[in-house]
Order: C-alpha cells, then structure tokens, then sequence
C-alpha cells in the first residue's frame, strides 16, 4: 500500500522539484552571419539609463553587464564596436488562500473565522540587445523571464546571476 502512495505522488513531486529550480527562463538569439571576433569594445545606449528599475538597480545592471562583457574581452569605450541597449517589463502577481476554522456547538450553532493570504511576485522580463554600431542593426539579443526576488538583501546577486546565465550563451 505504501509503494503505491509513494510511485502515485512521485510525478507530483518531481515537478515541484523541477519547477522550483526553473524559476527564470533564458533565451537568446543572434545574427548566424555576424563577426562577432571582429568586435572589440562596447558602450551603453542612452536608452539604458532610462530603464524602468530605481538608479541603484539601473547601475546594478549596467554592472553586471559591463562585468560580463569585459570577462568576454570587450572593453569600455566611447566610440564602440558594439552598443548595449537593456530593458525591462514587469507586472505584479497576486495570488490568495484562504483558511476557515470552524468551531461548532450543539444544532448547528457555531464560530467560524476565514484568513485569506495574499502574496505578491513580480514577474518580470529583462531584455539586453547588442547593436552592431557601423551596421545599425541588432546582432544579439539575450531575454531572462520569471518571477522576480523583492528581497534587497539578495537583490544585487540574483541580478548578477540572471546576467550571467543570460550571457552564457554568447557566441564566440
């Protein structure tokens, strides 16, 4: 009776498991006939700083990013080969429960109290563009998509990990 509760419930949680450890998606996409040897530095578009974060969480970015391009061998500059243009779109999620206790006395006389929990995420998207200079046109796009941490405390990490699995798939 025992294995059968257990290999009935196992597929439930194997997929809590799994969609506990995929909470952010990555993709990315690139021009196939882009030289991406022949780019040597990079720099950052107005359009960045206009980014819908607070102007900590905006240099954050920007950090992580310069951080990412510079393990890559690019370099600051004020006439680039490349230009970054960054965004971001969010939207909060709400979620409830709720909870009765119930007491009852005699006939159907009784007390009853409901708790409803409301919890609240943001789901967000980050968008990083690399934009071929002399050609005008975007060679790269790098996209991480879920649920977003509020917690400060972790904020600046989760930032710099979510770049790095964005740029973890740059070509060479």
């Amino acid at each position: 009776m025992r294995n059968k509760f257990l290999f009935a419930f196992l597929p439930v949680i194997l997929l809590i498991i799994v969609a506990g450890c995929t909470g952010i998606r990555v993709s990315t996409d690139f021009d196939r006939k882009a030289d991406f040897a022949k780019y040597k530095t990079f720099n950052f578009s107005k359009e960045v700083d206009k980014v819908t974060l607070n102007d900590l969480n905006r240099r954050r970015l920007k950090d992580a990013i310069s951080h990412e391009m510079e393990a890559r061998g690019y370099q600051l500059s004020t006439t680039p080969d490349l230009l970054v243009n960054a965004f971001v779109k969010g939207q909060a999620k709400y979620s409830a429960n709720a909870n009765t206790n119930s007491f009852m006395y005699m006939r159907g006389f009784g007390n009853s109290n409901t708790y409803v929990d409301v919890n609240k995420s943001i789901e967000g998207t980050l968008f990083i563009d690399l934009i071929d200079v002399p050609q005008k046109r975007m060679v790269w796009e790098g996209i991480a998509e879920g649920l977003v941490n509020p917690r400060t405390e972790t904020r600046e990490e989760k930032l710099n990990n979510i770049v790095q699995m964005i740029f973890k798939e740059f070509p060479r």
